[in-house]
């Protein structure tokens, strides 16, 4: 019987956050219903379509009308799909503020790479889930150097995802998209409990919202291991 791991970051009221204009996540009780006899408990959610784990497709750079969207993602696509959970970490262990880079020496560490196959799906474990309630979680996010995203390229896979909310450094960009968006990847993540994956070879299933017009949605993730 496969192991089941749900790899979704909770979403919450006071939950970090990107900086504006994206809006902060918020929940309020949905006011009394005058139709309905009895009281009816419901929830208004405010958020918007990156809020905690999330699927994104090149739409997110390229533009609504050059690109497919999450509605157009077959579902069967993202279940069960093949993946392989590159541990790297930890990184920056220690909280220190300051970014620090997952690099082409952290991948090679990792013998479950020659798993790789075009399709498959690819999660970069730095052990950062665990900082998902940190203030700190996305000021000090690790970050992927450009030759770490080239090597993920080549690889050719269908989804790529991560522990950590950032692929880029503002500060000084290493051109990452710039590579990414053009290999008509799907974007996953972030991700937790990815440093408590065991097996070598793993299924992922991330389901999307399924909400026409968008390019990303929040979803829930899980990954079977055997």
């Amino acid at each position: 019987m496969a192991r089941i791991i749900d790899i979704t970051g909770t979403i919450y009221e006071g939950m970090w956050n990107l900086e504006a204009p994206f809006p902060d996540y918020h929940m309020r009780p949905l006011p009394l219903v005058p139709w309905v006899e009895g009281d009816v408990y419901a929830e208004i959610f405010e958020m918007h379509s990156q809020t905690g784990t999330y699927l994104e497709t090149p739409g997110h750079f390229y533009g609504y009308e050059k690109s497919y969207l999450i509605n157009d993602v077959d579902v069967a696509d993202l279940t069960n799909r093949d993946c392989v959970v590159l541990d790297v970490g930890p990184i920056n262990p220690d909280n220190r503020d300051e970014r620090m880079p997952v690099t082409m020496e952290h991948i090679l560490r990792c013998s479950n790479r020659a798993l790789i196959r075009p399709g498959d799906a690819i999660l970069l474990c730095t052990h950062w889930g665990g900082m998902w309630e940190n203030p700190d979680y996305l000021k000090n996010s690790p970050y992927m150097t450009r030759e770490v995203m080239e090597w993920i390229v080549a690889q050719r896979p269908f989804l790529l995802g991560s522990d950590f909310p950032r692929f880029e450094i503002v500060e000084t960009p290493q051109g990452i998209f710039d590579i990414f968006a053009p290999a008509n990847i799907l974007l996953f993540g972030p991700a937790v409990n990815l440093e408590t994956v065991r097996a070598p070879k793993v299924k992922l299933t991330a389901l999307p919202l399924k909400i026409v017009g968008t390019c990303c949605t929040p979803c829930r993730a899980v990954i079977a291991e055997d």
